[in-house]
Formats: structure tokens, sequence, C-alpha cells
């Protein structure tokens, strides 16, 4: 059931994420709902189902955004992994902290991709000036919707 809850998270954050996209493209611009899903699975399951589906979102996302493939994927998987070991070492319960850790997961997710870019010889592969200060707020917003989304929902055992 696990595996079927990942699964489905990461087609609607696509199709959220593409076919929204389209329609309103300021949302693509501030919130990445790929990076949100990984760091929520990593706090919540650890850091093998966090890096798991941050392979999984990251290699999709870099499927279909006509970059190269694999940037993404990195990123991801990292911010994946740290995630579930912040999750199982630290106490991230209240707002305050939640954001927090959304925010900081947006920060090196997008520090990630600007050293890979860099390695590449690859120009701005990150935005411009304010965008990915906004970027990370938009995540932690999406990431404290995530959260409630999860809490009120059915109670099953989440370790």
């Amino acid at each position: 059931m696990r595996f079927l809850d990942i699964v489905l998270a990461i087609v609607v954050a696509f199709l959220f994420q593409t076919v929204a996209g389209r329609y309103l493209p300021f949302l693509t611009r501030y919130v990445d709902l790929f990076t949100v899903l990984t760091a929520g699975f990593g706090l919540l399951r650890g850091r093998m189902v966090g890096m798991c589906t941050g392979a999984a979102a990251g290699l999709i996302q870099d499927a279909f955004s006509g970059g190269l493939l694999g940037f993404n994927g990195i990123a991801k998987t990292t911010v994946g992994y740290l995630a579930g070991i912040a999750g199982h070492h630290l106490i991230i319960r209240g707002w305050s902290a939640r954001i927090l850790f959304f925010v900081l997961a947006s920060a090196l997710d997008l520090a990630i991709l600007a050293a890979v870019g860099y390695a590449a010889e690859l120009p701005r592969v990150v935005g411009e000036g304010a965008a990915p200060i906004y970027l990370c707020f938009g995540n932690a917003f999406a990431g404290m919707l995530l959260m409630r989304l999860v809490e009120r929902g059915p109670s099953r055992d989440l370790a």
C-alpha cells in the first residue's frame, strides 16, 4: 500500500505541475511539488523511502522538463535521503519547524541543482533574482498543506 501511495502522489504531482502549469504558469515558478513530496515522504517514512521517492520524482521531472536527464534525479534523491535522516533524528512537529524544514529542503535542492549545473558548465540552472526565495517559501506553504492533509487523513502507521 505504501508503494501505491507514493506512485499515486508522484502521478498527481506530475499532472498538477504540468497540466496546471500550462494554464497557471506562475505556479511552476513558485512551487516544485516533486521537492515537496520527496521531503515529505522522507520526513514521514524514512531515508530509504525518501531516497527512492526522490529518485523516481526527479527522473520523471527530468524526463518531461526537456533538460538533461539526471539533474533533478540527483538533487531529489539527496533531499529525500537527508530529509529521512532529519525526520529520524530531529523532532519536527510544530508549524514553524516544518516551515523551516521545507525551506531548507528546497534551498538544498536548489543548491545541488546549481552545483551540478556549474559542474556541467550549463548557465543558469536556477532562477535569477528573488525567484529561488519565492520557490523556497512556496514549497514551504505546499509542504504545510501536504502535512495537514496527511495528518487529517485516515489513521494508519506511517513508520
